[in-house]
This record gives C-alpha cells, structure tokens and sequence, in this order.
C-alpha cells in the first residue's frame, strides 16, 4: 500500500485555515491603519472657520441583521469660493441643520466641529 500522499491530506487543509487567518488579519490591520492615518491627519490639522451654507444632507444606516445598526449622518457645506465639504455630524446637530442654512462652519480635517447660523449676506441670498 503506497502512502506517500498521506501527509498532505493534513498539510493541505492547514495551509489553507492559515491562509484564510492571514487574509482575515491583514484586511483588519489594513483597516485599523487607514482608521489610525486618518485620527492623525485630523488632530494635526489646523481648526478652520469660515462662511458657508448647507446644500445637503444625506443618511445611512450600517449593519443590523445578526448585529447592532448604526446611523451615519452627513451634510453637505458649500464655502462662499464654492468649494464643497461634506462631513460626518452627529444626530441631533443633523435633525437642527436645514438646506439653506447660512453661517460659519468650524471643522477640522474630517471631524466636524460646529455650525453657527448668521443672517447671509445680500451677495449669498
């Protein structure tokens, strides 16, 4: 009986459980990173304000199923150049921001920081 073959069916599977592990760990890590980079760059950015007005909001919801749901709110800020910034803000500040609303905007790198509404000037309205 010739069972030369007989150690792979015991290598094999192993090889393949940690390539498995290995591609898991590294799409973690990757991600972990990129969530660290980004903290970084924010906390090293500098605090801007500037005028701006609201010309969008959008939701969405992630997860749920077999885990818990989470809403991400986003609104959309439009400096008086015209350049775009959308940002992530929190619930209640979402539910008291209007498309149209007029003010400056205070954020830093990606982390929105506030909004102070103000009348707009006769140029913006």
């Amino acid at each position: 009986m010739d069972l030369h073959w007989f150690p792979l069916f015991f290598v094999l599977p192993l090889l393949f459980i940690g390539l498995v592990w290995g591609i898991i760990i590294f799409v973690i890590g990757r991600g972990a990173l990129k969530t660290l980079r980004e903290r970084k760059a924010n906390r090293e950015a500098p605090q801007l304000t500037f005028p701006a007005r609201v010309i969008g909001k959008r939701d969405g919801v992630s997860g749920g199923g077999n885990s818990s749901a989470r809403s991400h709110y986003y609104v959309t800020f439009e400096r008086l150049d015209l350049q775009r910034l959308e940002l992530e803000v929190e619930g209640p500040e979402f539910g008291m921001l209007a498309v149209g609303d007029y003010g400056r905007l205070t954020h830093q790198g990606t982390w929105y920081q506030g909004f102070a509404r103000e009348v707009p000037p006769a140029s913006a309205r």
